[in-house]
């Protein structure tokens, strides 16, 4: 596990049941950055601080899952723990609002690759999510990823799988999604690079 995953769980198994409750309710409202999407209320009550914990990595990565926990639990009145995870996550003790990413100088902003980019319109609009698994079986996909993105029911879900999987991707990974995105969802990706 990461160093922020370790510290988001440390952080939700140090609250009681009821600031646990307020945590995820709060989850719920909370604003998100542009291209995350909301956890559905009927996943997201029922779990427990591992399963939310590692439902925040996959659906948010560990950086923003991080400053966003800081943020609910500063929001429940958890000052304390929202610093000591900023703290063991480097994120300083900053109080910037969740929804809002932290200012950063134009020449030192990473550029997003493509696929994350356009992260939440990949999972709405691909319509050939079996094409793509097929082009990144073996090479990027092991064969219980596979299976597991596969198993999925609608094509969103599918998407969405697989993106749980990208936080562990280098760039020539995500460079071989984009290829077999551009292979079999041609249309998308041109519509997607002039947007």
């Amino acid at each position: 596990m990461g160093r922020a995953r370790d510290a988001i769980l440390e952080a939700l198994e140090n609250l009681t049941a009821d600031e646990f409750k307020k945590f995820k309710m709060k989850l719920l409202s909370v604003p998100l950055r542009e291209g995350y999407g909301r956890i559905p209320r009927g996943t997201l009550l029922p779990l427990d601080a591992i399963d939310l914990t590692d439902k925040l990595v996959s659906c948010y990565l560990e950086g923003y899952g991080a400053e966003l926990t800081a943020a609910l639990l500063r929001d429940i009145g958890m000052q304390e723990l929202a610093l000591q995870l900023r703290e063991v996550t480097g994120q300083g003790s900053g109080a910037a609002p969740a929804g809002i990413p932290p200012p950063l100088p134009a020449a030192s902003m990473p550029a997003l690759h493509f696929v994350d980019q356009h992260r939440a319109a990949l999972i709405s609009r691909v319509t050939d999510v079996d094409g793509v698994l097929d082009a990144l079986y073996r090479r990027v996909l092991t064969e219980e990823q596979y299976q597991a993105v596969r198993a999925e029911p609608t094509n969103p879900t599918k998407m969405r799988k697989l993106f749980s999987f990208a936080p562990a991707w280098n760039v020539a990974c995500k460079d071989m999604l984009l290829q077999a995105l551009r292979d079999t969802q041609p249309y998308l990706v041109a519509d997607l690079e002039r947007s």
